[in-house]
């Protein structure tokens, strides 16, 4: 059987484990009116062979048996909008959860957007029902032998059914999460691994961008604001972090000097003739 159709068949269960345990939890906080109780009277008590005394008791009992009746049928409609409202807040609290989960987890939200629409569902449903007439319209009077309602789950009752509940939600949450996620294997890179730089010739300029050019082009571009605007959150996550931009190193070429100009060598000066002095006379 393919993976597929086992997280889908586990969605429909958790919707509907989740829907039971909305539904019984909402019976706790709010109770039903207490429904009608049967008249207690007997056959003997009904065939007239009774005196005077017994005949007003029976009569008073039957007179509170449809007392019962009036006031379960004007209190049933306040029940239905309770449960109808529970219900509803239910489903939309269980709507917006399978929304909000990382789509790792798909088969989780399937289920608990099931749940909520089955608690809409059958609060809409519960609402639009008529109010019961709590008795049967009586053809005669041994009719009033079988009338009334069995009493219903106390609180606690209706507590243990909660509970047996929410346990098997925590436990189809945890199979889930267990067996059915799968979760990514990859290792992070160590974060106190250093790099050591190997010593080598300084690149020239040809080879220098010539690395650049692989790492220019292997980045991918970094999308817009405004097409991460609806975008889902991990991806803006992702977005966020990217990395900057790899700046090309530049390199500076210095200008060679300029050659030394040849300096021209001075003249020497003309030397005296023979014989002169230095008053410039002739000597005698």
């Amino acid at each position: 059987m393919s993976t597929t159709w086992v997280k889908v068949g586990y969605a429909i269960l958790l919707g509907l484990v989740l829907a039971l345990a909305a539904g019984f939890g909402s019976a706790i906080f709010i109770s039903e009116p207490k429904p009608p109780q049967p008249a207690g009277v007997t056959f003997t008590q009904l065939s007239g062979q009774t005196t005077d005394a017994e005949t007003a008791r029976e009569a008073k009992q039957i007179d509170g048996y449809y007392g019962d009746v009036q006031t379960y049928k004007s209190k049933y409609p306040d029940y239905q909008r309770n449960i109808f409202i529970a219900f509803a807040v239910a489903g939309l609290v269980f709507g917006i959860i399978g929304v909000a989960l990382p789509a790792i987890v798909n088969y989780l939200r399937f289920g608990f957007l099931i749940g909520g629409g089955l608690l809409l569902a059958a609060g809409s449903w519960f609402v639009i029902q008529p109010v019961p007439l709590g008795t049967e319209n009586p053809s005669g009077i041994l009719t009033l032998l079988v009338v009334g309602t069995p009493n219903v789950l106390d609180t606690a009752a209706r507590f243990l059914r909660f509970a047996i509940a929410l346990v098997g939600v925590l436990l189809l949450l945890f199979v889930g999460l267990w067996r059915l996620t799968e979760w990514s294997t990859s290792t992070p890179a160590t974060a106190g691994a250093a790099v050591v730089p190997v010593a080598g010739p300084p690149p020239g300029p040809s080879s220098v961008a010539a690395a650049a050019a692989p790492l220019a082009q292997a980045q991918p571009p970094r999308p817009s604001e405004e097409s991460l605007k609806w975008a889902r959150p991990e991806d803006r996550t992702a977005a966020d972090f990217q990395p900057p931009e790899t700046v090309q190193p530049t390199r500076m070429i210095e200008p060679e000097p300029a050659p030394p100009e040849p300096v021209a060598a001075e003249p020497a000066p003309a030397s005296a003739p023979p014989g002169s002095s230095e008053e410039g006379t002739p000597a005698g």
